[in-house]
């Protein structure tokens, strides 16, 4: 946890490195411009109008991202949940059916745990942890063979198509932009505002400058801002730093392992 934070931290300070970096260099256009007398747009209300539609835009975004970020911050805890659920009720099987021997069941799903929070950081594809649910799903399956008359055996499969959706959710949040048309709106209405801002014919450069400088850097770290929003698994990616949290799966997979192992040192190691 720990390390996510410091890395995190890190990322953070890239990015605004690379926000100011880019705004300076809208800055540095604009005095160039002034310079060689370039400035050919005259500040009027319909500026205003262009503006305001940017403002709409935005809030269109962001209104969406959040609610989809919203919902994926519960997606870990249901994932953790479910797991470790899974893990508690197989290594029950043999209070209720003393022969039975589910020592590789349990590793297959300690398995699971640790390939989905790999997946999540982005160090496993989505083949290779659906690899490690299938062999997880038969491996409960064969445990569930030994309650024939409990229901448990109903309870064990239900949460493994609990754990089989909010896999599927995940992907779908990370593989999928929020309406890409407003995203290159968005970004166009950005350039052409700033644009204006570069052209603008002021007598005040100084004022110009950093009227420039604040709302370029406002537009610019608003959109970084919302592209990161839309993807809160983006672990990976090295420019994506606002992520939800995974401290309750790393728990769970904690506890996962300690189950584990408490059920090695009395029925045996798979």
């Amino acid at each position: 946890m720990n390390v996510l934070f410091r890395l995190f931290r890190q990322r953070r300070f890239v990015v605004m490195a690379k926000v100011c970096a880019l705004v300076g260099a809208i800055v540095g256009i604009k005095l160039i411009i002034h310079s060689l007398g370039l400035e050919i747009i005259s500040i009027n209300p319909l500026f205003s109008a262009l503006v305001a539609s940017s403002v709409f835009l935005f809030g269109f975004l962001l209104n969406g991202v959040l609610t989809d970020y919203k919902e994926s911050e519960r997606l870990p805890a249901e994932l953790a949940s479910a797991i470790e659920l899974v893990t508690r009720e197989v290594s029950a099987v043999p209070l209720h059916t003393p022969e039975a021997s589910v020592a590789a069941d349990l590793a297959s799903i300690t398995d699971l745990g640790r390939a989905i929070l790999a997946w999540i950081r982005g160090d496993l594809s989505t083949q290779q942890v659906m690899l490690a649910y299938d062999r997880a799903h038969e491996h409960v399956t064969r445990a569930s063979l030994w309650l024939s008359h409990s229901s448990l055996k109903g309870r064990l499969l239900i949460e493994m198509g609990g754990i089989l959706r909010v896999i599927n959710r995940i992907d779908v949040i990370r593989e999928t932009d929020f309406v890409k048309m407003v995203y290159w709106l968005a970004y166009t209405s950005t350039a052409l505002l700033c644009t204006g801002l570069v052209l603008a014919r002021e007598e005040q450069i100084v004022e110009a400058t950093f009227f420039l400088m604040v709302i370029s850097f406002l537009l610019i770290f608003l959109l970084h801002l919302i592209a990161d929003l839309d993807n809160p698994f983006g672990f990976s990616d090295p420019n994506s730093v606002e992520d939800v949290s995974l401290d309750v799966l790393i728990q769970a997979q904690s506890r996962i392992e300690a189950i584990a192992g408490r059920h090695y040192e009395r029925f045996g190691a798979p």
